[in-house]
């Protein structure tokens, strides 16, 4: 009866593969949950617009053809390969298109950190490692994969690190990649400069390895082989001739030099990364990496050290370069994170212990394949309405409010809140925006700040801001801008929790004739998720009658 009854215990290869087995699934599932985000970016409207325009036009177009601020004024769309990709596959797939592409970016570019991290090194466990690492850094990591240019930042920086070892090993045929990747980058996305930033540290780095005592440099890193500081200087120079090569020539990078110095106090991805519950795991990851380096035995490269000690600094400065620095820490990090674990080992006798019992292995498992269940089921169920798409958040977005425009149109130029200047672009291409999410690629600084200003409800210098050229504006409700113009004569036409619409003249407009004024919205205007618009804006219509 005993022997019927009882329950031998699983085959020891079986409960050592299923917890690994486990936490991979958990990691991938989370991943999955994090990078599948399919909320709207603020400028999602505009980087397929203009991508689009340009496919159309065959062109690009280096002065502004949206705005009645800044209309005519020179606009460098450094962006333009990016959006020009954007808006090729939206053409063709819609808002779909756009989530599978941001999905597919992020895919590839965690393959190619995981294989430059098993190129450097094979050691058993470091897999696992990796996962772990890649666990605790997936919040910060999924910053930058929303559909936007930035996705190619990504991407590119996996490559910099990989060719930069490449080119700090001997192999000199990286002289030639480096400055076609950055070639590449300078017209894609502003992130470039980190590129030659990062080239700068480690020709430096191994520059100063090269001509200290190695006394001095060999108490914690390694020897560099030798030339490579010549090497990486040669790269830098190169890949600075390379940034030059732009529809704007010199001016991309003098423009994106200036534009880093720029503060946006208005922009939360600009600000710094605040010691809060919400950023908890980023700095977790940066204080058990400063750890791994410090106690790790194996090779520790200066320049690697300096990559990371600066993007580290980055992102404490600007929350949006939170996935740069946890990117770049997922390559250059498991193996010393691996060896830390190895050494702390001992010290931790009695939990390694526990875990090798099968029943303790089994029951880990279990709650790893229920977590990792869970972000799936998290991935296509509320808030998410349609998981497999972009969608647009109507409590974020003034849906509502613009779908009122489209059916009672509005002649004149449109006074808009920044973050809305896009989508609202896309929206009534016939009318002109006074600001969005361009910001001083297109707009003077003394314009920037006139609507921040305005969007106070503080006064405004006319000879910057002409509030008596606008004919319309689509505002926050409770936004000083929308009580100023209310007591100056304007008509609230439109309301609902989110937004406002008001007009300088109804009675000029037939579309509101009949209409009792204002039209209001309760909270269900600004309650759900819309998809992403599959057809293109007006604008490409307008400039050239079709899309190519």
């Amino acid at each position: 009866m005993h022997a019927l009854t009882s329950r031998p215990a699983p085959p020891r290869a079986f409960s050592g593969f299923i917890l690994p087995a486990a936490l991979v699934f958990a990691v991938l599932a989370f991943a999955w949950w994090r990078f599948s985000d399919n909320t709207a970016d603020n400028d999602l409207w505009g980087h397929v617009l203009y991508g689009q325009r340009a496919l159309a036009l065959g062109h690009v177009e280096k002065s502004d053809p949206f705005s009645w601020t800044a209309a005519g004024t020179p606009w460098i769309n450094h962006e333009m390969l990016a959006e020009r990709t954007m808006g090729w596959v939206h053409h063709a797939t819609g808002g779909t298109g756009l989530w599978l592409l941001a999905i597919a970016t992020a895919v590839l570019t965690l393959i190619l950190a995981r294989l430059e991290v098993r190129r450097d090194a094979r050691d058993a466990g470091l897999g696992l490692t990796f996962a772990a690492l890649l666990a605790a850094s997936t919040n910060g990591i999924a910053l930058g994969f929303s559909a936007r240019p930035q996705l190619a930042t990504m991407l590119a920086l996996v490559v910099l690190l990989s060719q930069m070892r490449l080119l700090y090993a001997g192999r000199r045929w990286a002289l030639l990649t480096l400055p076609l990747l950055v070639l590449l980058w300078i017209n894609t996305h502003g992130g470039v400069l980190a590129a030659l930033l990062l080239l700068g540290l480690a020709a430096f780095a191994t520059g100063v390895q090269r001509f200290l005592p190695n006394a001095v440099t060999g108490r914690f890193f390694s020897t560099p082989p030798p030339g490579a500081w010549l090497r990486f200087s040669a790269a830098l120079a190169l890949s600075l001739a390379a940034a030059l090569v732009t529809p704007w020539g010199p001016e991309s990078v003098r423009w994106l030099v200036a534009s880093v110095s720029y503060t946006r106090p208005e922009i939360t991805e600009w600000q710094p990364t605040p010691f809060d519950f919400a950023h908890a795991p980023f700095w977790f990851v940066a204080v058990l990496s400063l750890a791994a380096w410090l106690l790790s035995r194996r090779e520790r490269r200066a320049w690697e050290a300096a990559v990371l000690a600066v993007l580290l600094a980055m992102a404490w400065r600007h929350q949006r370069h939170i996935s740069l620095f946890c990117l770049a820490n997922l390559i250059l990090t498991p193996p010393h994170l691996l060896d830390l674990l190895q050494r702390l080992r001992p010290q931790a006798a009695g939990l390694v212990s526990a875990f090798q019992t099968a029943g303790v292995r089994l029951t880990a498992a279990l709650l790893l394949l229920a977590a990792g269940a869970a972000a799936l089921v998290a991935s296509v169920h509320a808030p998410r309405q349609n998981p497999w798409t972009i969608e647009v958040e109507r409590d974020q977005f003034p849906c509502a409010a613009l779908h009122f425009l489209e059916a009672h149109p509005v002649a004149g130029n449109l006074l808009v809140f920044f973050d809305w200047g896009q989508q609202a672009m896309w929206t009534l291409p016939s009318n002109p925006v006074s600001f969005d999410g361009r910001f001083d690629t297109v707009y003077s600084r003394a314009l920037i700040e006139a609507h921040w200003k305005f969007y106070r409800g503080e006064a405004v210098d006319p000879s910057v801001l002409d509030l008596s050229r606008a004919d319309i504006a689509l505002l926050p409700t409770d936004c000083g801008g929308t009580r100023r113009l209310l007591t100056e004569g304007w008509t609230l036409v439109y309301w609902d929790p989110l937004a406002c619409i008001i007009v300088r003249t109804p009675s000029a407009n037939p579309s509101l004739a009949g209409l009792r004024l204002p039209v209001r919205a309760g909270a269900e205007a600004v309650k759900g998720r819309e998809p992403f618009p599959n057809a293109p804006s007006g604008w490409v219509a307008q400039a050239t009658g079709h899309l190519r």
